[in-house]
């Protein structure tokens, strides 16, 4: 057995397994597990979890609201392969390192519009301005993603799918108080009839905060946010072939911020500004029975950020995107399908010396197959035609397999990926870092998992191992822009469900990875080699649950100050009561050991903190 020293040693703890693993397998139960998940993001098509061969991860509407999650990321940081790092207080700048991969090589979507933002020096997706508003999925699909995805997901892709209207009206109203003078409101309706579904929700969050700049290098300055998203969708069905549908989303957030100086955040008078509002119209078409289904969407998002010193506006942002996109998936025969498609889009960013718009085309296909009972193979490939490069092509390749014996599903992916430097990184005109000689980054990943249900699907255990490198990575170095040769990350993913009583259950999450500059030898940052989760569900009674966790992260270097911040472990409780069918009321205990820890160096955390709130269903 492995002793706890050796649990954070993947490479020792793999090694145990021999007799370990022959006793899971004689555990196993011989008949065929049902699994009712169905993802889109992996394949573009709903899919089987169980058939997907890239590493997916599903988070529920039910989890999300036991999770009592107020931002997108309170839920996230529980993903096998993820590491979050938020630079102080509310709706701070907040990066998702997926795999070891850049931040910005993780494309969110947000019912699948992409949602990067073009004016970014190297477009991302800020999650601290992200709220939970009616979210029924969250799909995360780890490795590259190019082949399907384009150029912003060449480390994975985030896929929020919210809820549509269905059946009759219903409603929910939520508020919830706790520390930092913090109040979160929620609101949502949803409904269908005849040909016509609906469904709006809204979302509003006010807070004090905390000090951005860590307190205990003399800053005091409280850093407040303020956030309002409203999100709509509507379809209408007008009949058995044909179907259309819209959807709207718009968010407006205002945070205070501190101020990197000399060495170190520091308390300063500044605030950020940021409206983002996407649109997307698509028309559906089924034809031949359903065998062949088209789908024709055109999107466009903003994304407007205004700095303020004082009262006094220092700088802008303005980013856009539009696109038009065709995709059909084919149904060849029950074991094999095709998915292909074809998109144009054209970003444009407006800021102090850029003025500037560049186009890409894409197109895709690929195939999937059953090639025998329980093996579901797939190839894909894409072609990317950038105004800038010309042409670059992509490929990606999955597999997964089944055991019937004892159920175990080996899944396995490869892949490559391309990414055109950023408008940002080509002209930065004020600090003349734009470096119109870059060249586009190329990556390349694989990983191969195993996963093993138990004890009559009680227990399943996922453990996935991973690499992937990047040529020509794209850094800021000294006074500019550049490509450095080569980054590399490998590492451990694996994932654990325990249902030990029909009201007491585990699960848990621990990632291994090892990422290198391999151009210098050094750490890439905020990569930590160690992080885990752990949560222990127990439900007393009827209508009441209570969730105890912990997160915990291993020492990680920072290149903004040259060392490494020290390892932390962080404890949660949460519980909500069913009160009748209608009410619910919700509380939870953060931090509870008021731990004091950086996820960026001299940066804020939250110490502890008390929340409870009221929700309600009609």
């Amino acid at each position: 057995m492995c002793t706890l020293n050796e649990l954070v040693r993947p490479v020792k703890c793999l090694s145990i397994s021999a007799g370990l693993i022959s006793m899971m397998v004689s555990m196993a139960q011989a008949q065929e597990t049902e699994r009712e998940d169905v993802v889109v993001t992996a394949t573009r098509m709903e899919t089987p979890l169980s058939k997907v061969g890239s590493s997916t991860t599903v988070i529920t509407a039910q989890e999300i609201e036991r999770d009592q999650a107020r931002e997108v990321i309170d839920v996230l940081r529980k993903v096998p392969g993820l590491s979050i790092t938020q630079t102080g207080s509310f709706g701070s700048s907040t990066s998702i390192f997926m795999r070891g991969m850049s931040s910005y090589h993780t494309q969110l979507l947000i019912d699948g519009v992409e949602m990067a933002d073009p004016s970014a020096g190297q477009p991302s997706y800020d999650f601290g301005h992200l709220m939970v508003t009616d979210i029924e999925r969250i799909e995360i699909v780890r490795g590259p993603q190019s082949t399907l995805y384009g150029g912003d997901a060449i480390g994975g892709v985030i896929n929020i799918i919210t809820k549509k209207g269905k059946g009759k009206p219903r409603s929910s109203v939520s508020a919830e108080y706790g520390s930092y003078n913090t109040k979160n409101l929620k609101a949502s309706l949803s409904g269908a009839q005849q040909k016509l579904s609906y469904a709006v929700s809204a979302s509003y969050l006010d807070t004090q905060g905390f000090s951005s700049a860590d307190e205990r290098n003399g800053n005091t300055e409280e850093d407040g946010a303020e956030n309002l998203t409203v999100n709509a969708n509507f379809g209408v069905q007008f009949n058995d072939i044909f179907s259309m549908d819209t959807k709207l989303r718009h968010m407006r957030s205002e945070i205070e911020y501190d101020t990197w100086s000399g060495g170190r955040a520091v308390d300063r008078n500044d605030n950020m500004r940021k409206t983002e509002s996407s649109a997307y119209l698509g028309a559906n078409l089924a034809l031949f029975d359903n065998r062949l289904t088209n789908k024709l969407g055109v999107s466009y998002i903003s994304s407007e950020r205004d700095t303020y010193l004082g009262e006094a506006r220092n700088s802008y942002f303005d980013g856009y995107k539009n696109k038009l996109e065709y995709q059909g998936n084919f149904k060849i025969t029950e074991a094999q399908n095709i998915v292909f498609g074809a998109e144009t889009e054209q970003e444009h960013t407006e800021q102090s010396g850029i003025d500037r718009k560049v186009r890409n085309n894409g197109y895709f296909a690929t195939y999937q197959i059953e090639a025998i009972e329980n093996l579901i193979l797939s190839a894909g490939a894409r072609l990317d035609d950038h105004e800038k490069y010309g042409n670059h092509d992509t490929y990606r390749l999955t597999g997964s397999y089944t055991l019937d014996s004892t159920q175990t599903r080996f899944h396995s992916s490869t892949g490559t990926g391309f990414r055109a430097p950023s408008l940002y990184e080509l002209y930065e005109s004020v600090y003349g870092g734009g470096n119109e000689d870059l060249e586009p980054e190329e990556s390349r990943g694989w990983d191969f998992g195993v996963e093993q249900p138990l004890w009559d699907d009680r227990i399943v255990l996922d453990v996935t191992y991973f690499e992937n490198s990047t040529k020509n990575l794209i850094n800021w170095v000294g006074t500019g822009y550049v490509n450095v040769n080569k980054a590399e990350a490998r590492g451990v993913e694996t994932g654990m469900s325990i249902d030990l009583l029909d009201n007491l259950s585990l699960d848990g999450a621990y990632t291994y990875t090892l990422a290198e500059n391999k151009s210098t030898g050094g750490t890439l940052a905020r990569r930590p080699k160690h992080e885990g989760t752990l949560t222990v569900a127990y439900e007393p009674m009827d209508d009441l649950t209570t969730d105890l966790s912990v997160r915990a992260k291993g020492r990680t270097y920072d290149s903004a100050t040259s060392s490494y911040m020290g390892g932390f472990a962080v404890y949660d409780f949460k519980t909500s009561y069913k009160i009748n069918d209608t009410v619910t009321v919700f509380g939870r205990l953060e931090n509870i050991f008021d731990k004091d820890y950086h996820e960026a160096s001299s940066y804020g955390t939250g110490g502890r903190a008390a929340y409870a709130g009221v929700r309600a269903r009609f």
